[in-house]
């Protein structure tokens, strides 16, 4: 990924407005109750050093985040901030790690430099029973990147053209600003290589003594906007603020929240324009630490000063996770806030320009009707989109042509009839997808470039267990390459697709039922009489499949081959395993 450009940013604007609309609703009236902790109760969060990744991991929590959560909790009780702030239910403050990119046995990249991850900390929007991401946050303790780095080594620049560069100067006082610059510099082009990749106008980097607050606009995604705060230092301003606690970190934090409730994450498209458009730098902020700025201060406290109760804000834990070797970030101009009226003119195109995808509520295809597409067969009457197949009582057009006008449909929008839904498992995450000219509605099981090698192997497998389609497993219909990444929120970049009819539910509920055992024996049988071992037949693995009512098998990637792939005797005309197709 490439360099942003460091400007001054709007958030600060911005981020007062909202805050006199918050107190607004809740200033308190002389008999209104207590609503939030109490002075004294804040004054203890402030009394220990932050001398590790853990402390401020959990200062952030108990200091910033729960109250945070409590205050949009209060918001969310009053009908007309939940419209104004379009809250939803609340949100959610979550670790979080791209599932996809993580080795099954558990282990991070820092074991596997081939596999880097973001070990992201989030924030998400709570919506009834849904998440979606709000935004994201990095945590860097003082110790790594101190005060002083941020000071000296944030500035208005271009980055990519005027940024640290790779010669270390030898005189002192340059030699401190350059490694300020590849400190800082690292830092926030970690946080922004996840912006990029997740859609966000907003974010921030926390450090517990001061954050840095961060925007990328829509119609620039080359720059980067950003505004150092010292709560410390801004709550002491004198310009009015600090009594309403517009200053502190809550306040920053809460501002910076609402802000990003009413700007929802970008479209595919505009994250693989701005990706292929950025420049890139690696980057590894473990190293780079090395070359830490002498502090004038302690390494890190909580600020114990109450009246001006701000400590830093949430973000991402592990540095050793963070950056290895190799990882590609970066941005082009970095820039210390734009004129106020800019955040106006993007707030005007905000509703067109946001990505965040709504599930598209269109009933799967049955397994009967994908099998009948792929055996040329009749039309199943009992699809629910039979009429959207319909050109007479058979299928007009067979897999191998819907997995074209898919592979077509997705290259020029992703985003178009494709949404994530359901659980993601460790090695794909389920979408639903929509082939716009028949209708014919799929599952498909999407995954990274790391795990394709392995899920690759899964579609190998389906073709010798055709005859089970339907009976033993569920149809499947065919690969896709992306053209493009979709860069989907807790599974990483998605490059692969494998299209299928949708198995089922859980069987959880009916593992004591004799017809349940007795479905999941025959479908075990009838795969093994195909000459395939599965290796991972947990309760995960076997659905139930209410259209067919048999037990399906699911999840090959581990599966095995248990007889020759071929007759000595016979010639090599064969499918992708080399296996004879009956």
């Amino acid at each position: 990924m490439p360099y942003p450009f460091s400007h001054v940013c709007t958030v600060f604007w911005i981020r007062n407005r909202f805050s006199l609309e918050v107190c607004r609703y809740l200033q308190p009236a002389d008999d209104a109750p207590q609503l939030f902790s109490s002075l004294v109760e804040l004054e203890g969060l402030g009394r220990r050093p932050l001398s590790s990744e853990q402390d401020l991991k959990s200062y952030e929590r108990f200091a910033v985040e729960d109250h945070v959560h409590d205050v949009i909790e209060k918001l969310c009780e009053i009908p007309d901030a939940r419209r104004e702030f379009q809250l939803g239910s609340g949100i959610q403050f979550d670790n979080h790690t791209n599932v996809l990119d993580e080795d099954e046995d558990g282990q991070s990249e820092a074991s596997n430099p081939q596999r880097p991850r973001p070990d992201q900390f989030c924030i998400h929007r709570v919506d009834g029973s849904t998440n979606s991401l709000l935004t994201t946050v990095e945590y860097k303790p003082p110790h790594k990147l101190s005060v002083e780095s941020l000071r000296t080594g944030l500035r208005p620049m271009n980055f990519w053209q005027s940024g640290p560069a790779d010669t270390i100067p030898t005189d002192a006082a340059e030699k401190l600003r350059h490694n300020a610059e590849r400190l800082a510099g690292s830092a926030i082009i970690q946080e922004y290589h996840v912006m990029i990749q997740e859609g966000l106008e907003y974010s921030y980097v926390t450090i517990g003594l001061a954050r840095v607050l961060l925007q990328v606009p829509y119609d620039d995604p080359s720059t980067l906007y950003y505004c150092l705060c010292e709560p410390k230092l801004d709550a002491n301003a004198g310009d009015g603020h600090s009594l309403l606690g517009l200053n502190t970190d809550i306040g920053g934090v809460l501002c910076l929240c609402l802000m990003s409730f009413r700007s929802p994450p970008r479209d595919q498209a505009w994250r693989n324009a701005a990706r292929a458009r950025l420049h890139v730098w690696k980057t590894n902020f473990d190293h780079t630490s090395g070359c830490r700025m002498p502090t004038q201060s302690r390494a890190g406290c909580a600020p114990s000063d109450t009246s001006y109760y701000r400590e830093s804000m949430d973000s991402s834990d592990s540095d050793s996770h963070q950056a290895t070797s190799g990882r590609k970030r970066g941005f082009s101009q970095v820039i210390a806030c734009p004129p106020t009226q800019r955040s106006g003119r993007q707030a005007g195109t905000r509703q067109v320009q946001s990505g965040s995808y709504k599930e598209h509520a269109v009933q799967l295809c049955t397994q009967r009707c994908l099998l009948g597409l792929q055996q040329g067969g009749p039309l199943d009457e009992n699809c629910p989109n039979v009429k959207l197949h319909r050109r007479g009582c058979r299928h007009c057009i067979d897999t191998g042509t819907l997995v074209q006008l898919l592979q077509q449909q997705l290259d020029e929008d992703l985003d178009h009839k494709c949404t994530p839904f359901g659980a993601r498992g460790s090695y794909g995450a389920p979408f639903r997808i929509t082939c716009a000219a028949y209708g014919y509605t799929v599952v498909r099981k999407g995954t990274t470039s790391q795990l394709w090698k392995e899920v690759s192997h899964e579609a190998e497998i389906y073709q010798v267990l055709k005859r089970a389609q339907g009976s033993a497993v569920p149809v499947f219909l065919g690969a896709i390459n992306l053209t493009n990444i979709y860069f989907l929120h807790g599974a990483g970049e998605i490059r692969h697709m494998l299209l299928m009819a949708w198995g089922g539910d859980s069987a959880t509920d009916r593992k004591k039922g004799t017809v349940y055992r007795r479905e999941k024996l025959r479908s075990i049988q009838e795969i093994r009489s195909l000459g395939i071992i599965h290796q991972d037949l947990r309760s995960d693995n076997i659905i139930w499949n209410i259209e067919l009512n048999p037990a399906l098998v699911i999840d090959f990637h581990r599966a095995e081959l248990d007889r020759p792939l071929y007759p000595l005797s016979e010639p090599m005309a064969l499918n992708p395993l080399n296996i004879p197709v009956n």
